[in-house]
């Protein structure tokens, strides 16, 4: 047999004949003689959202911390959520301890006492403590530092540095789990959209994915709230999936003002004076600068449009062409009302919309009254020539 195969003889726990670096086989030997880390040993870094869902579902009773922090304070408020759900009995009314952070900059022991102590009931339970900061981290160290794991806590904190020592101690700690959350953007986000709708049993309807992130913002958590109502409403689930559509969300969505405000200008351009009118009446409380400047773009876009129309271009084709695009469902209508906006009609009618945002800020002046009397004409039609 080779001598790098053999066992070195051992004298107390130790090679007879310890090799150098350099020395044949060395690194042989090292690798032998590596003892396994067990997954729990050593340094930890923050870890993924994916990676922490699944440690919810084979829980190691030897993790006591849970560090939600990052800028995305929505994405570790759901999180909280999910551990919650995934760790406390969910039969027990007193299985979630909530800790205010304050408390534990006076009395750092309190956490590690509240997460060694037992439930009456005898169920799994689980602090929790929002707004965690710098102030915590002595309560954390002694938490990390008990003589035996208890039950687990989720601590919320906002967005932390790199150099923060509650950081540092939740990542550095094989007994705690950091994970740090991002803003999502582009495809992450619509992604996240897409498979959070269909866990409530929702189908995007085209060009809803984009409305949703651009009302909210990104914010997951107002994203996750807007799906959520919109699954009530049309008592969606995985088993009955249903199709949101523009009209829901016009209804229904944190954006429904801005929607009432696209159906008027779609009804003004289409000529659907009956429509307009209805619009007319859910805004006319509200002010009309905004409606009018609406319209005004969508005029400025139907002269282009018209221009390339009397160039020889297609109705349709000059409607797809404009930027920024008008929405799919409203191209075919848009291009068949060209025919009925020349371009001196449509110079009336931004003149119309100018005349009326100059009446409202006119000292002593009507008001928004100038306004939505000028947009009222336009919808019936008789806009001044």
């Amino acid at each position: 047999m080779p001598w790098w195969q053999r066992k070195p003889l051992r004298w107390n726990g130790f090679p007879a004949t310890l090799r150098t670096r350099s020395s044949p086989g060395w690194h042989c030997w090292r690798a032998r003689r590596r003892p396994h880390r067990h997954h729990s040993e050593g340094r930890m870094t923050a870890i993924r959202r994916a990676d922490l869902l699944r440690r919810f579902g084979s829980w190691e009773p030897s993790i006591r911390l849970i560090l939600l922090a990052g800028p995305d304070e929505s994405s570790s408020r759901e999180l909280a959520q999910l551990a919650a759900k995934a760790l406390a009995d969910p039969a027990d009314p007193m299985a979630i301890t909530d800790i205010a952070a304050d408390e534990l900059k006076s009395d750092p022991g309190k956490l590690a006492d509240e997460a060694a102590s037992v439930s009456m009931f005898g169920g799994a339970r689980l602090i929790r403590v929002a707004g965690a900061g710098e102030s915590t981290q002595e309560a954390v160290r002694l938490l990390l530092a008990a003589p035996v794991a208890g039950d687990p806590v989720v601590m919320l904190a906002g967005d932390l540095a790199k150099s923060s020592a509650l950081r540092k101690l939740a990542e550095d700690s094989p007994l705690a789990l950091a994970l740090i959350s991002y803003p999502l953007e582009g495809r992450d986000l619509a992604n996240w959209l897409q498979s959070h709708a269909k866990e409530l049993g929702l189908r995007l309807e085209s060009g809803i994915a984009e409305r949703l992130m651009a009302s909210s913002d990104g914010d997951t958590g107002v994203l996750a709230s807007e799906l959520a109502k919109y699954a009530l409403f049309l008592d969606s689930s995985p088993e009955t999936p249903k199709t949101l559509e523009r009209a829901h969300v016009a209804a229904l969505g944190a954006d429904s003002a801005e929607d009432d405000m696209n159906l008027l200008v779609a009804a003004i351009v289409s000529g659907n004076a009956a429509a307009a009118e209805r619009q007319y009446r859910l805004l006319a409380g509200s002010s009309a600068i905004p409606a009018l400047r609406a319209i005004a773009r969508r005029l400025l876009q139907l002269a282009e449009a018209r221009a390339a129309v009397d160039g020889g271009a297609q109705p349709l084709a000059a409607v797809k062409a404009l930027r920024p695009p008008i929405f799919w469902k409203e191209q075919d209508s848009t291009a068949a009302a060209l025919r009925d906006w020349p371009q001196p009609r449509i110079r009336r009618a931004l003149a119309a919309m100018l005349a009326g945002e100059q009446a409202i800020k006119q000292p002593n002046g009507p008001g928004d009254t100038a306004g939505w009397h000028a947009i009222l004409a336009l919808g019936m039609g008789r806009e001044k020539p």
